[in-house]
């Protein structure tokens, strides 16, 4: 199979579990250079999870194409894409999973193998939450889902990053409030969402000892330190699996090429 090339992403190759034909079409239609492809060995598996309509396509789609869609279009059916990233002087490769919004984390194998079959939840290197900061009631899904994930597996030994997505709403949001003369109840409502967003930074930070970085999809802001920060805390939590899945030792030649980016990012996409 060839692998599909974008003009600083390369090489990519993106593989499609289908069973719509619409989003298919529309997919093949957009990007015709794509082929399907088998999964390769020695990768870090990441899955996205989150409620429907949080961003969850957009931010992979922005990260592995630099293109956001600004059509909505459901996931209905799992979706992988392959890419990699340079961080630290290694050269890792991701499998990045988007599936749809599922109802529950299954508890065991045979769950995941009944209910979620061929999704990959069960043994993914890392799970990527999204939720929207225009809509805090999603972080709901985030929490229930964490939860039974703690549950099934060893929460500690498994790499976790919380997103909150969609930035940009909430920056246009807060320039309407105060730009709005007679908003006193308006100005209220912003003040109670960003308490609401302080006590969900605080639980993920300090309860669940994860990371968290906001974003907007739409506008790729921060979209590449999403990835960034997966990596670096699979490498803090697996050291000693790193060299196990998805990376490789970079040339010094290579280091030396690409010296400059590595002193302003620390992370490369290939």
């Amino acid at each position: 199979m060839r692998s599909a090339y974008h003009e600083f992403i390369t090489p990519i190759q993106v593989e499609y579990d289908i069973s719509l034909s619409e989003e298919s079409s529309y997919l093949k239609e957009s990007y015709s250079d794509i082929e399907f492809c088998s999964d390769p060995m020695d990768v870090v598996k990441i899955i996205f999870l989150g409620a429907q309509g949080v961003g969850k396509t957009s931010i992979i789609q922005q990260f592995v194409w630099n293109h956001f869609n600004e059509e909505y279009v459901p996931s209905n059916t799992k979706r992988v894409y392959y890419s990699s990233v340079i961080f630290n002087e290694h050269v890792y490769q991701l499998k990045i999973t988007d599936v749809p919004t599922i109802s529950y984390f299954p508890a065991n194998s045979f769950v995941e193998w009944t209910d979620f079959r061929f999704y990959g939840l069960r043994n993914a290197n890392a799970y990527i939450f999204v939720f929207d900061l225009s809509n805090l009631d999603t972080f709901q899904y985030i929490r229930i889902i964490r939860d039974q994930i703690a549950e099934s597996r060893d929460i500690k030994n498994v790499p976790i990053l919380i997103i909150g997505n969609k930035q940009d709403l909430i920056t246009n949001l807060h320039r309407t409030h105060f730009s709005y003369l007679s908003g006193n109840n308006h100005s209220k409502s912003t003040e109670v969402q960003k308490e609401k967003l302080k006590e969900i930074v605080s639980l993920i930070r300090k309860q669940w000892k994860c990371s968290y970085i906001d974003c907007s999809a739409k506008y790729n802001w921060k979209v590449v330190a999403v990835f960034k920060e997966i990596i670096k805390i699979i490498e803090s939590i697996q050291p000693t699996k790193s060299a196990t899945f998805g990376h490789r030792e970079v040339t010094s030649l290579v280091i030396e090429n690409m010296h400059g980016n590595m002193e302003r990012t620390k992370c490369i996409i290939l």
